[in-house]
């Protein structure tokens, strides 16, 4: 029997990617040779066409970073570092968009031949735009690095793209929050929620329809093309993590067992624990996650009592609630609502 269509060692990003590393370690002084030291990474990679870097390889590279500089926080720095260009054709074809709405699109639907790490998912939730970012294997603690440098990406190319629009939005974090963002917070314009049930870029929908700086339609649709192109090569990772996950969330209130979840998925509930464990991750590390976030939420975006909070969680009772939450963040619900 199949169990995933991707070996675990298939899911890459693009070795492009390497390169803000690169340039954000030469400014400290650290050669190309130091930071690949150990990593397995073969050099001159990023200049081949096509090249990618495995998740496995990547996380290496990450952390011998953070252990050179001892910042943590590397990946705010390397988002600014990381040129248009460096998004390859789905840059250019993104830039060059008549909307900010059309280059989320195009995004969403083409980001598989920079990473199939993670899945971009787009949607508007009331006056929100929403941009999400979907593991499509377990990250670990190659999370906030990644995260925080692709948000902060994002958020360099639109200030390119859309330069007199003042900055609007807050941004939610799946993982904990890390020691060092104390140091950073003052530094980042728009709220910043950690524990949350997803990661995600929040603006104003009515931005959507901004019309961008570089827009050009022509240029557009020939960068589209060759990013058609470059997709029909890359090979699909199964997108078990964000199904499970739908399922969970479409029964809040009602958590669902791993049997009940295997059985709408049409497996068995031990092909299903052991496909999660190939991507890193259990049913009950999802379920606690996605608790823990919906939590957090309401208490930070809501005025839902605790015994409401805990209802919708499906536990019998607040005591119970405060119990799982404290051992999730530290905090009991009232001190985290503050």
């Amino acid at each position: 029997m199949t169990i995933l269509k991707m070996n675990p060692e298939e899911y890459a990003v693009s070795a492009e990617y390497l390169i803000p590393f690169m340039e954000v370690m030469k400014k400290r002084g650290f050669s190309e040779e130091q930071l690949l030291d150990g990593t397995g990474v073969r050099r001159g990679c990023w200049r081949e066409a096509k090249s990618r870097v495995s998740a496995t390889l990547l996380r290496r590279v990450a952390r011998r970073a953070v252990m050179l500089t001892n910042e943590p926080w590397l990946g705010w720095e390397l988002g600014a570092a990381t040129p248009l260009s460096s998004h390859g054709f789905l840059g250019y074809a993104a830039m060059s968009s008549e909307t900010l709405g059309d280059a989320i699109e195009l995004a969403v639907k083409f980001f598989r031949i920079r990473s199939t790490l993670i899945q971009l998912e787009s949607f508007v939730e009331g006056d929100w735009a929403v941009l999400q970012v979907n593991e499509m294997l377990s990250l670990g603690d190659l999370a906030p690095l990644l995260t925080e440098s692709l948000f902060s990406s994002f958020h360099f190319m639109g200030l390119q793209m859309l330069p007199e629009v003042e900055l609007f939005g807050e941004l939610r974090f799946s993982y904990p929050e890390p020691d060092y963002f104390q140091r950073l917070r003052p530094l980042i314009p728009v709220p910043v929620y950690f524990d949350c049930a997803y990661s995600q870029m929040r603006f104003p929908a009515e931005r959507l329809q901004y019309r961008l700086r570089f827009a050009d339609p022509r240029l557009s649709r020939l960068a589209e093309v060759q990013c058609e192109q470059e997709l029909a090569h890359i090979k699909a990772p199964p997108p078990l993590l964000g199904r499970v996950r739908r399922i969970i969330l479409a029964r809040s209130g009602r958590f669902p067992g791993v049997e009940e979840v295997a059985s709408e998925l049409h497996m068995s509930s031990r092909t299903l624990k052991r496909k999660l464990q190939q991507l890193g991750t259990s049913y009950q590390t999802l379920l606690d996650d996605l608790r823990k976030g919906l939590a957090v939420e309401y208490l930070s975006q809501s005025r839902r009592s605790v015994d409401d909070i805990a209802a919708a969680l499906g536990y019998s009772d607040a005591s119970n609630f405060a119990r799982a939450f404290r051992r999730w963040t530290g905090k009991s619900p009232s001190d985290y609502r503050g």
